[in-house]
């Protein structure tokens, strides 16, 4: 017999489906085959038929209240039809009609079932039809209770809240509600609910949530901290899986932190050198967390941030919490929960700042117990720095009683000493020899004063140094001030007035260069192309003038030099000829404008080809080689060698293959011109 029952009040539907029902009984009744006399089955004679129940595809093709659900069904063609009208056991929360068209209201492109017409369309709906559907067992409504968890043929779970009415929970916030219970089918049962039932990974899909960095560009208050993410280069870093829980600064604690970093920074335009890029990546590091943390799941205790070795306290005040850093004030938690694709926000009112950075900036006053050797070492961004005063020996000094004022540059900025030192340095390692630590040491105590100077005792003034007979310039800039070293070239503060025991740290954003560093460089420069142009064994007469402009140009020939190289060198007629030719200029010494020196620097490296040793016998005619100045050179070969520049007549090989260091030296009787000299010399 069939089975009914009653869970509080879901009835509202059962009279119609009960009368459905019959009129399906009936029809079967009227279908039995006959005897031969015109009566019925004669196994059924005398007997009462037993009620045959309908699958549960047939059961809900029997409701009108189900027609969209029926219909759903077959617009998913995923073979759910015929997995529902097999033997079995199943258990169906059956949406109304009513229920699938407030779905298909809410979704944009979708006014009906048939609109779900693509594949990915299709396989929605059939996720969708799925997560109504519980295989292996018929859930009748008494064993049902609150908390009831069920998992579903889509994979995920529905759980049953039993109160007044009793309601299913999807993963939406809206709750579906019974109104129809337990209708017993062959292979199954039956509760209409007047909802739609969704899961998660349809949600995430129809409605899907903002990255972390989506979410946060959307978000008003959170504007700065959108900027601040781009400076620090750390939006693909949260735009990863994740998930992250992150403690979003508002606006308006953002510029708290300009006005703690002081007068210069009033927006991340601001932050525009390696350290103070580093410093704010470290600082934004240290407000994101590892996982999903939702606001309930908060509890007190130390959490480690992705600015690695470096925690924030969860402090409980009250009823909620507030987040502590190194300073002394705590950040209140000012709105909760915003959830991304991969991970959570909590917007709080104060940018945090781990200990690190605290000190190193100075605001927490525990620096005056280090001196200025301890900070170095301690220092992320000091790294090549201490390498550097640990080989010359004066990490020690910088550990005295002092006191000092060390102009300290960032890691950046001392590679970009290694260029200006020469070829051969990438690291402090390459300084091996005795010369070269002592041309490093000399270079390092350009950058201490002796004494404490402050930014705020910083005037239009000359600075004497640790480095002999070496002053710094200090000048006005429009910022505040400066510095200006032997190279002429302006160095700018990045961080100022960082105490120690024993002085004072300002962070610079280049390397400070001497006098004296700068004509041993010289010095050193001219021996070496000296020394090169006397291993030639020609006629030095007659190269006096290439000599003149190779010593005058040291840096660019040295560029060469070391490696590889073929150079086709003019004798003094062929320059000569070029000075006959030009209006104004008779010897080198009329070239004396900037604009004349770079003339001449642009002519000797159209003349150099780097990398590669071509004597007479590699040259072959019709070749083109492309010279250190960009524009190529075409190679005749018949008879003689000769080379053709812009202006379309050739230089001749007077004397080739005179090789030299790593390279061939092939002498020509003409000076070589490229385009861009051409234009320049007609402008």
């Amino acid at each position: 017999m069939k089975r009914t029952h009653t869970i509080s009040n879901p009835w509202r539907l059962a009279i119609p489906l009960f009368l459905s029902l019959l009129v399906f009984a009936c029809s079967k009744n009227d279908d039995d085959p006959v005897d031969s006399d015109g009566n019925g089955d004669a196994m059924n004679d005398g007997e009462n038929q037993e009620e045959t129940l309908p699958n549960l595809v047939e059961l809900a093709q029997s409701v009108d209240v189900l027609e969209y659900l029926v219909e759903a069904l077959g617009q998913a063609d995923a073979g759910l039809v015929e997995a529902l009208s097999e033997e079995g056991t199943n258990t169906v929360f059956a949406p109304t009609n009513d229920a699938f068209k407030a779905l298909l209201s809410q979704l944009e492109g979708f006014e009906k079932l048939e609109d779900f017409d693509e594949a990915a369309e299709k396989e929605l709906l059939a996720e969708i039809l799925k997560y109504h559907v519980v295989g292996g067992t018929s859930a009748f409504s008494d064993a049902l209770s609150d908390g009831t968890v069920l998992e579903t043929l889509q994979t995920e779970e529905l759980t049953i809240k039993v109160d007044a009415t009793v309601l299913v929970q999807d993963k939406t916030d809206e709750d579906a509600e019974v109104v129809g219970a337990d209708n017993e089918a062959s292979n199954g049962v039956v509760h209409i609910v007047d909802k739609v039932l969704l899961p998660q990974a349809v949600l995430d899909q129809l409605y899907p949530k903002p990255s972390l960095v989506e979410l946060v560009s959307e978000t008003d208050d959170l504007s700065l901290l959108r900027d601040a993410l781009v400076k620090a280069n750390l939006v693909d870093a949260l735009n990863a899986e994740g998930p992250f829980t992150v403690f979003a600064p508002s606006n308006t604690a953002i510029e708290e932190l300009f006005d703690l970093l002081g007068d210069d920074y009033n927006s991340f335009d601001d932050f525009d050198n390696s350290i103070e890029l580093q410093i704010l990546e470290q600082i934004l590091l240290y407000h994101v967390v590892m996982g999903n943390i939702t606001s309930d799941e908060l509890a007190p205790g130390m959490v480690p941030t992705l600015f690695t070795d470096n925690s924030i306290e969860v402090i409980a005040s009250g009823e909620t919490f507030v987040i502590g850093d190194a300073s002394d004030t705590d950040a209140n938690i000012i709105e909760v929960d915003k959830e991304a694709s991969n991970g959570i926000v909590h917007s709080i009112d104060k940018i945090l700042i781990p200990q690190e950075i605290y000190d190193l900036l100075g605001l927490s006053g525990d620096n005056s117990a280090k001196n200025i050797a301890e900070l170095v070492e301690e220092t992320e961004g000091f790294s090549f720095l201490k390498e550097a005063l640990e080989l010359t020996g004066l990490l020690e000094t910088l550990g005295q009683d002092g006191p000092f004022t060390v102009f300290a540059p960032s890691d950046d900025a001392l590679f970009g000493l290694l260029a200006f030192l020469g070829e051969g340095l990438s690291g402090i390692e390459d300084f091996d020899s005795e010369f070269e630590i002592n041309l490093l040491r000399e270079v390092l105590l350009y950058h201490v004063l002796p004494g404490i100077v402050t930014s705020a005792d910083l005037g239009i003034s000359t600075a004497d140094t640790l480095s002999e007979g070496n002053s710094l310039e200090i000048v006005a800039t429009d910022g505040g001030f400066g510095l200006v070293d032997a190279t002429g070239f302006p160095v700018n503060f990045i961080t100022t007035d960082i105490p120690a025991q024993n002085g004072v740290i300002h962070t610079i954003d280049r390397v400070l260069v001497p006098q004296s560093v700068v004509e041993t460089i010289a010095t050193e420069a001219t021996k070496a192309v000296l020394a090169f142009v006397d291993s030639l064994d020609l006629d030095q007469d007659d190269l006096d003038y290439a000599q003149c402009l190779l010593v005058r140009y040291h840096e660019l020939s040295q560029e060469v030099l070391h490696e590889e190289f073929t150079f086709f060198l003019p004798t003094n007629q062929a320059f000569l000829n070029l000075f006959a030719s030009l209006d104004g200029y008779d010897s080198l010494a009329d070239f004396d404008t900037a604009e004349d020196l770079e003339i001449l620097a642009t002519i000797l490296s159209y003349h150099f080809i780097e990398g590669t040793k071509l004597t007479s016998g590699q040259l072959s005619n019709g070749q083109t080689a492309t010279t250190l100045q960009g524009e190529e050179l075409i190679i005749n070969v018949n008879g003689g060698v000769s080379i053709l520049d812009k202006t379309g007549n050739p230089a001749n090989v007077t004397s080739p293959d005179a090789e030299v260091l790593n390279g061939v030296i092939h002498i020509i009787d003409k000076v070589l011109l490229p385009q861009e000299i051409l234009e320049a010399l007609s402008s």
